[in-house]
């Protein structure tokens, strides 16, 4: 903060010269102590300004705790309802969680387990139900070669499924949604093979659709356990 200085007073022609000489000489008692306390009060002004973001950050982290601690007293059908009101498939991400008898006390971290679960699972039938196709009846060698491909298709899709509950452990979930990402992938790369033969309509396409809603939902909770809903 500046104050005039004494020249601006010298400057003025309305301000007596017998005052002026005094102020430039002798400060009287009243100006030392509006100066001072400016001068205080402009030091508090900037130790305040210094320390209210810390204040704000830790009202955040106070805050961040209070929210994580509320959701961890919900558990089974009540989280699965809130977590499921997040998924981009709301149906399939509450029947599906629901079917699985374990998720009726699960918390949010158990919840990110059984979907993983449940799209390993499901990646799983459908490869075998591929390995069956190739053995079965299909002779036309454009629908051989897509089955293969997309039996190799979920074999990587199921390991990089048990990547994701192995980085789930660790907390990995910048890893998770890279691997989970990748099996979707990896369902899509299938049924992209069968749409590059007009004439041979893929017999997967209602299977390879409900592993990717499944991965959606997978993913879905596995970002709520990031962020910590």
């Amino acid at each position: 903060m500046s104050f005039p200085s004494c020249s601006s007073y010298l400057n003025n022609p309305t301000t007596p010269t017998k005052k002026i000489s005094q102020f430039s000489h002798q400060p009287n008692r009243k100006t030392r102590d509006k100066d001072m306390i400016n001068t205080i009060s402009s030091l508090f002004f900037i130790l305040v300004l210094a320390f209210r973001p810390h204040k704000i950050l830790a009202q955040d982290d106070q805050d961040l705790g209070s929210m994580m601690s509320d959701h961890n007293l919900v558990l089974g059908e009540e989280l699965i309802a809130k977590v499921c009101d997040h998924a981009i498939y709301k149906n399939l991400c509450s029947s599906s969680l629901q079917s699985v008898p374990e998720s009726k006390d699960a918390d949010l971290y158990e919840l990110t387990t059984i979907a993983l679960k449940l799209a390993a699972e499901n990646a799983t039938e459908i490869k075998n139900h591929v390995d069956k196709l190739l053995n079965s009846s299909y002779s036309d060698p454009y629908s051989r070669r897509d089955l293969a491909d997309c039996s190799e298709n979920y074999q990587d899709a199921m390991d990089r499924i048990e990547d994701s509950l192995q980085a789930l452990e660790t907390k990995g979930y910048n890893d998770i949604n890279t691997w989970v990402t990748a099996a979707m992938a990896d369902a899509e790369s299938c049924e992209e093979g069968f749409r590059d033969h007009p004439d041979h309509k893929s017999p997967l396409t209602g299977k390879n659709a409900v592993f990717n809603q499944l991965c959606s939902t997978a993913l879905t909770i596995t970002n709520l356990l990031a962020v910590g809903i």
